[in-house]
C-alpha cells in the first residue's frame, strides 16, 4: 500500500462513485479501477461492490476506509509536527556583540525577548567590534550590537553612550601620566581611535604603547595590584568590583569623550518573520530617544 492508495480508498468512500472519484484525484477511471483491484488482492478482501446505485462497500471495505482516514490523519499531523520543528530549528538568531557589551547587557535583553519569545534561541559571536561589523556584512551574523562609529550597507540605532576614564589604584595627577606605566589590552580601532586622540589633544604626543593584555579585566585586575593605569569606556551599570579609581576624560574644551553603542543590522537581506520581529523589539526598547 502507498500513501495514494490510502487517500483513494478515503475519497472513494467519501464519494462512492468511480468517475467522479477519479476526477477528484486527477486520475483515470481505469486507472482508479485498476488500483483498486491491487489493493483487493494485496488485502485478499472484496472492497466494494458495484450496484445501480454506485459504489457499495463492504464491511472489509468500510474498516480499510476508517483506516486509511486514520492513517492520513497520522501522517498530516505526523508531517505538521515534523514542519514545526523544521521551523523552530531555524528560530535562531546570530548576535555579534562586543566582549564589554555582552558582559552588561546582553544577558538582560536577551532575557526580557524571551519571557515572551520562548520559541527563539540566540547563538552569541564574541568579537570586537570592527570584527564584528565585517562579520556582519558578510552575513555571518544576522545583527549585532557594536561599540564605534563604523559605516556600510546597514541600519543602525543609537542604543547607549559611554563616558571614557582614566583607570587607576589611586587618583593621580594628569600632568604625571605620561610618566607611568600603561597597560593596553586588546579592543576595536575605533575605541582605539577616540583614546589616542584624546591623548594627541591633551599631550601632543602618541599614546605609549604600553604593556599590552588580552581583555580589559585583566588590565583592571593588574591596575588593582600596583601602580600603571589604562583608559577605556565603561557602562553605566560598570561593577567596580577592583575598587579602583575612575577619573573621567575630558577634552580640552571640557567636554567629555564618548562612545556611542549601535544595534545594526544589514540594509539588503531578506528578514525571517522572526528576525524582523527582534530587530522592532529592539528599536522599540533600546533606541535612545
Amino acid at each position: 500500500m502507498r500513501d495514494s492508495d490510502w487517500e483513494i480508498l478515503y475519497e472513494l468512500y467519501k464519494n462512492p462513485n468511480m468517475s467522479k472519484a477519479a476526477s477528484l484525484l486527477f486520475m483515470t477511471q481505469p486507472s482508479l479501477t485498476k488500483r483498486l483491484q491491487n489493493m483487493e488482492s494485496e488485502f485478499q478482501v472484496t472492497i466494494v461492490n458495484r450496484t445501480p446505485q454506485g459504489l457499495a462497500f463492504t464491511k472489509e471495505g468500510e474498516f480499510l476506509a476508517k483506516q486509511a482516514k486514520t492513517y492520513l490523519d497520522f501522517m498530516k499531523e505526523t508531517n505538521q509536527g515534523l514542519d514545526e520543528l523544521k521551523e523552530n530549528a531555524k528560530e535562531s538568531i546570530v548576535i555579534g556583540s562586543s566582549y564589554t557589551y555582552s558582559k552588561y547587557t546582553l544577558t538582560d535583553v536577551l532575557y526580557q525577548y524571551k519571557q515572551t519569545h520562548s520559541n527563539v534561541n540566540f547563538h552569541i559571536v564574541n568579537e570586537q567590534s570592527n570584527l564584528l561589523f565585517r562579520k556582519l556584512l558578510e552575513g555571518a551574523v544576522d545583527v549585532g550590537f557594536i561599540r564605534g562609529d563604523y559605516e556600510g550597507a546597514v541600519n543602525k540605532v543609537l542604543i547607549d553612550q559611554n563616558q571614557a576614564y582614566l583607570i587607576t589604584k589611586e587618583k593621580v595627577d594628569f600632568n604625571q601620566l605620561p610618566n607611568l606605566q600603561r597597560i593596553a589590552y586588546s579592543t576595536n580601532d575605533r575605541t582605539k581611535e577616540l583614546l589616542d586622540e584624546w591623548w594627541q589633544d591633551r599631550y601632543g604626543t602618541v599614546m605609549p604603547s604600553g604593556m599590552e593584555v588580552g581583555f580589559i579585566d585583566f588590565a583592571w585586575q593588574l591596575i588593582s595590584k600596583g601602580p600603571g593605569y589604562t583608559s577605556c569606556f565603561l557602562p553605566n551599570n560598570f561593577v567596580n568590583e577592583y575598587n579602583l579609581c575612575l577619573t573621567p576624560l575630558t577634552k580640552k574644551d571640557g567636554t567629555p569623550v564618548i562612545r556611542n553603542t549601535w544595534f545594526i543590522y544589514p540594509k539588503n537581506k531578506r528578514k525571517s518573520k522572526m528576525l524582523e520581529d527582534f530587530i522592532h523589539y529592539v528599536e522599540r526598547e533600546l533606541a535612545m530617544r
